[in-house]
């Protein structure tokens, strides 16, 4: 009788082997193991006393970390219903079918359920984005991007729980999480069980624990760059509070420093430009320049009703974007929601742009996340024409 080979696995084996998105740069392999994915998934449930009573709906890609734990590991965990979304088009129609009472998201979702009631004029009636989320919705979890105040603010509003979390791929991806108990205007969260935060005299978020990954596949150089001391070094820029919340404040691959030497977070003022509706998504660029520049994704629906407020018919979008009453319109509206900053951090020029960025054009993540230097290489010349010297 032949003798069973031992089985060489445990728990520090690799579980999975997951690509980091790249948004600003090539993507590398990000083993975890059955240690770290357990681990995190039950620290982070511990965050909500989550119990098995909530439907909770899957619309997130599951080849991504945030909904393989939050989700699909958080179902096995608790026993609770996990629905899936037919398509991120269908999200809407699937609450309403479903009557979820929790669901993760990033950002520019829930920013878009505040354009969506802004636009109907229903923004301000209570009780309108749980019943646009199917009327049995009781919390939202928002991570994978900075979440805007404006709307955080939102769902504050409408008596709804918007909570903030911070992770990466590589952690598993749960560092820290808000709750219905703890949670804080600008914040994401307190570190989950188990993982210690602490910040760098650069202002770097650093961490380490039982989430922190073995490593980059078949990359020793960059796992070594990442991991020092058991700390991994997340590249992201942020504080804790006195009671331990972290804030974010950019990414140090994303920060942009002038020509003049000035150091600015790219992510504050395009969450300040997209709270007017009219922006629906902005990449500001500025590294080794005179002055800051931006796209602009106009927001269709609100300047077509503005268009047509003002009695003005131009064709779309050729005569549209380029119409001086539209290019004024904009310059008033940046000036407006920048007008707190400081003089380096106002756009000196921009340009409009009719088509969103997009996941085909592989602008955005899975996770809706930007590529900025897909964005910006996709839209060089344009960006070169608003540094020409006029």
């Amino acid at each position: 009788m032949q003798q069973r080979a031992e089985n060489p696995l445990d728990t520090t084996s690799v579980a999975t082997i997951l690509y980091t998105s790249g948004t600003t740069g090539e993507p590398k392999g990000v083993m975890l193991s059955h240690h770290n994915l357990v681990c995190n998934t039950l620290s982070a449930m511990e965050n909500f006393d989550a119990v098995g009573d909530d439907t909770h709906l899957n619309f997130l890609p599951l080849s991504h970390i945030f909904a393989r734990t939050c989700d699909y590991y958080a179902w096995i965990a608790t026993g609770n219903r996990l629905v899936l979304a037919q398509s991120r088009d269908t999200i809407i129609e699937d609450c309403h079918a479903m009557k979820p009472t929790q669901m993760n998201g990033v950002p520019y979702f829930f920013d878009k359920l505040h354009r969506v009631l802004k636009e109907q004029g229903l923004a301000d009636k209570p009780g309108s984005l749980k019943e646009l989320l199917g009327g049995n919705m009781i919390r939202c979890n928002s991570g994978g991007a900075a979440l805007a105040e404006h709307v955080y603010d939102f769902f504050t509003e409408q008596q709804m729980f918007l909570l903030q979390g911070y992770g990466l791929t590589e952690t598993s991806p749960v560092i820290s999480m808000s709750n219905q108990e703890y949670t804080r205007r600008g914040a994401s969260g307190r570190p989950i069980k188990d993982v210690e935060v602490a910040i760098t005299e650069e202002g770097e978020i650093i961490t380490r624990g039982p989430h922190v990954m073995l490593g980059y596949y078949k990359d020793e150089v960059a796992t070594a760059e990442a991991i020092r001391d058991d700390w991994f070094y997340t590249g992201d820029l942020g504080h804790l509070d006195e009671d331990n919340f972290i804030y974010i404040t950019g990414r140090k691959k994303e920060l942009i420093v002038t020509a003049g030497g000035k150091n600015i977070a790219p992510i504050l003022l395009e969450s300040l430009m997209t709270q007017d509706l009219l922006m629906e998504q902005v990449v500001v660029i500025g590294s080794e320049r005179k002055f800051l520049t931006a796209l602009i994704v106009v927001g269709h629906e609100p300047l077509q009703k503005w268009l047509g407020e003002q009695q003005i018919e131009l064709a779309w979008p050729e005569e549209g974007l380029a119409d001086d009453r539209v290019q004024e319109l904009y310059r008033e509206r940046i000036d407006r929601q920048l007008e707190k900053l400081s003089p380096y951090e106002q756009i000196g020029r921009f340009t409009l742009l009719a088509e969103p960025f997009s996941i085909e054009r592989e602008e955005m993540t899975a996770k809706l996340s930007l590529k900025r230097d897909v964005i910006m290489n996709n839209h060089a010349a344009t960006i070169e024409a608003m540094y020409e010297v006029v």
